[in-house]
């Protein structure tokens, strides 16, 4: 038989931990109390509860105090703070310093313990999930694709020889790394490796950047000044975005890589330079070959080794492992435990098409890790277009079967409870008051129809209704015809969810704590989604 899990509550009210003590024994929770922050923190260790509900206003030692210090001991401590001020600098503090979640005095007890079960199965899925790999920060090329297998392929056999690579990719795809992983592999690992990128400098600054400068050489030139090729003597030299390098440049650096020698700017010293170069770039240049905005001696000099890096999308069985890399890498720098992505979360990840490529993906899991609060990341905690996906919509099946989107919608929406008529809220109408109930549908008064019947629909019998699957594909069918170009997801994708809703209202007699428990949302995100459709 299961342990019961342990909740600590720290509060200096004796009413409110009288009241805590009864309901969470009662809900069968091993409670423990204390009346003051320093007797809460020592009851924290001895106690190891499971979650915390702390109280911030207290004598001795304040909650923020407390909070820090039980993160401090335990960072994967769950802890939901208790206040009657809500002001926003406490609620910010709390936040920052890792609290779960915050209640404001007073607070209605059955959202209390629905914020308790969340907490506690949210604690419980991260550790039931395997224990995820150490992340080595040694290097950041991931992936075990078919198209990453060639590119290491290819890292493997130009590492050992000291060839000028070329390397083609979209923005955002790693080119950088691979540039990197050659030199680390290669002879030249001892000795510096110098970036720089030729968008970001301007054509002004690019040969002094390049090839340094002597004093006097401009206004300004106080001093002599080496430069990258200088820096990166018996390294490697990589140059992003060579595409955009003016053509008085290439001619200079092509130059450069013949005689392998250069001048400083203002200078007439010859200096021998002994540096491997690795060139980058999201362009075709080819295409610029042929417009004339590339030299072809330039590219065939550059271009002894190619290295195609493939796109994200190309590579979607990367995502779980970059993805997991990138909260490891996050959790690194923060010193905090690493968060866990749910399958859901890595599911929906999979469907969208990461135009910005890795980068986006990096900058999409920092996001979620600085702002989800739960340890484990969830779909709902993933930004809205990740969320939508960005599969192509599948044709509709031919079917038979007319009904309307709403009704349809309602068919799949509400698989535990029979189909019910839509509520008589006009459009503009305003809907009920968070957690009041919500008037019974007209339907509810009658006898409830046969299964298989549709509302609103005229189906003869059971057996002519469509199944589940034909019943969306009729939806996605007239909403692809009633919709203008650019708004047909949306247009769906609102009719089903404001369905969904409206009937799990219905169902729970619209109190919001248990429709939103039911649904598997936050109460904050069902309010919204209440505002946004006008429940």
């Amino acid at each position: 038989m299961a342990q019961p899990a342990k909740i600590l509550v720290v509060d200096d009210e004796h009413s409110v931990r009288w009241a805590f003590e009864k309901t969470l024994t009662k809900a069968g929770y091993e409670v423990a109390l204390a009346e003051t922050g320093t007797k809460g923190l020592a009851m924290f260790e001895s106690f190891q509860p499971d979650l915390t509900l702390l109280d911030i206003r207290m004598p001795e030692m304040d909650g923020l105090q407390v909070l820090e210090k039980v993160r401090g001991l335990r960072p994967d401590a769950q802890v939901i703070v208790m206040t009657a001020y809500s002001d926003m600098e406490t609620t910010v503090s709390a936040m920052k310093l890792g609290a779960y979640d915050f209640l404001t005095k007073p607070f209605n007890i059955d959202e209390c313990l629905l914020l308790i079960s969340r907490g506690l199965a949210a604690r419980r899925a991260a550790a039931d999930l395997p224990v995820q790999a150490a992340v080595s920060m040694t290097g950041g090329l991931k992936g075990n694709s078919p198209p990453m297998q060639e590119v290491y392929k290819l890292i493997g056999r130009v590492s050992a020889e000291d060839v000028t690579v070329l390397v083609t990719g979209e923005s955002g795809s790693g080119k950088e790394l691979v540039a990197q992983a050659i030199h680390y592999n290669s002879d030249r690992s001892a000795k510096p490796f110098w970036a720089i990128n030729c968008t970001a400098i301007t054509e002004s600054l690019m040969e002094s950047e390049l090839f340094g400068y002597e004093k006097g050489a401009f206004t300004g030139a106080v001093g002599s000044k080496s430069g990258v090729f200088e820096l990166a003597q018996g390294g490697t030299l990589f140059l992003d975005e060579i595409g955009d390098m003016s053509l008085e440049m290439q001619a200079q650096l092509l130059r450069v890589l013949e005689e392998r020698q250069i001048v400083r700017v203002g200078g007439n010293k010859r200096i021998k330079v002994d540096v491997r170069i690795i060139a980058a770039t999201n362009k075709d240049l080819r295409k610029a070959i042929q417009e004339s905005r590339f030299r072809e001696d330039l590219f065939h000099r550059i271009k002894v080794i190619e290295i195609g890096l493939p796109p994200l999308r190309q590579r979607k069985e990367d995502i779980p492992l970059l993805a997991r890399y990138f909260t490891g890498q996050f959790a690194n720098q923060k010193k905090t435990t690493p968060k866990v992505l749910s399958d859901e979360a890595l599911a929906a990840m999979a469907t969208y098409s990461w135009p910005g490529n890795v980068r986006e993906l990096k900058n999409v899991i920092d996001q979620v890790c600085t702002l989800t609060r739960d340890q484990i990341v969830l779909v709902e905690h993933l930004p809205p277009e990740i969320r939508r996906g960005g599969g192509p919509v599948p044709p509709p099946a031919q079917t038979s079967t007319v009904a309307p989107p709403v009704a349809a919608a309602a068919s799949t929406a509400a698989t535990a409870e029979p189909a019910v008529a839509p509520t008589p809220l006009s459009p503009g109408a305003a809907g009920p008051a968070a957690g009041a109930p919500l008037p019974a549908p007209a339907a509810e008064a009658n006898p409830e129809p046969p299964v298989g019947v549709v509302i609103g629909a005229k189906v003869p019998s059971a057996p002519a209704v469509a199944g589940p699957a034909d019943l969306v594909a009729t939806l996605v069918a007239q909403g692809l015809r009633d919709s203008a170009a650019g708004q047909a997801y949306e247009l769906v994708m609102d009719q089903v969810e404001k369905e969904l809703l409206r009937q799990a209202l219905v169902k729970f007699k619209g109190n919001q704590v248990q429709t939103a428990n039911f649904l598997g949302i936050t109460r904050n995100t069902l309010r919204a989604k209440i505002e946004k459709y006008e429940l």
